[in-house]
């Protein structure tokens, strides 16, 4: 991918540079000054979520991530090595047990497909980039491969489908414009955008959904939206 890659020039980006860095993801978060798709996608929502216990679908999601996108397809884990250091979570048993069915339902998955991706993309980049008003702003696609972004996305139950029916995709459209919108700074080729949905209970269905031209579309019309409601709501200012 096209891009600066000294971490050092981000105090530095000028409108309309970019920054390509594999950075930790603790480092990615701390990097508040860059306005994320969570932060939009917040805003546009007008959410109100409490910060002091963090969903327990979200825990088992983020460990799920970790263990597909960034450990080799034989790494073990169980319980004791999570919940002594692995991660800042605790899990049971069971829940590793759902983690670990969901993984080799996914390895599997459309004759190994994902593993293919892996093998061959780009996995967990950050990507930080001025506009050209000067505004901060950063992406951390899970996986691209060619011209096919990747976005990982864990349910259980129901959520799933309920997910997919969701027109605007529960306001994850949101997302999917500001990786594209990113990936403009890095290559003048089109991107393409799919959630691969995974559902980390029994039977462990997977679903990839690759948005056609109109939900693009409605993708960076959303987008326009949640950046004019997160200058509204978040900085006090009208852009």
């Amino acid at each position: 991918m096209r891009g600066l890659t000294d971490k050092h020039s981000l105090a530095q980006l000028k409108p309309n540079e970019c920054v390509v860095i594999k950075d930790p993801l603790s480092d990615y978060l701390a990097r508040v000054e860059y306005v994320s798709s969570s932060n939009l996608r917040s805003a546009h929502l007008s959410t109100e979520r409490s910060r002091k216990e963090i969903p327990r679908r979200s825990i088992l999601g983020a460990i799920f991530h970790r263990l597909v996108l960034e450990e080799s397809n034989g790494f073990n884990l169980d319980v004791a090595d999570i919940n002594n250091g692995w991660t800042h979570h605790t899990i049971n048993q069971f829940e590793l047990q759902n983690i670990k069915g969901a993984r080799e339902k996914l390895v599997q998955w459309s004759d190994k497909l994902f593993c293919r991706w892996v093998e061959l993309g780009d996995t967990e980049t950050s990507i930080y980039w001025r506009d050209d008003s000067g505004n901060s702003w950063r992406a951390r696609p899970d996986l691209i491969v060619g011209d096919l972004v990747i976005d990982l996305k864990t349910f259980s139950g129901k959520n799933q489908k309920g997910f997919l029916k969701s027109p605007n995709r529960n306001g994850f459209l949101i997302q999917a414009g500001h990786y594209l919108e990113s990936l403009k700074y890095l290559s003048d080729r089109p991107y393409r955008f799919g959630f691969l949905c995974v559902d980390l209970t029994a039977p462990f269905r997977i679903r990839l959904d690759v948005l056609d031209e109109l939900q693009i579309v409605l993708a960076k019309e959303l987008l326009s939206q949640a950046k004019e409601n997160y200058f509204k709501k978040i900085v006090g200012v009208s852009r």
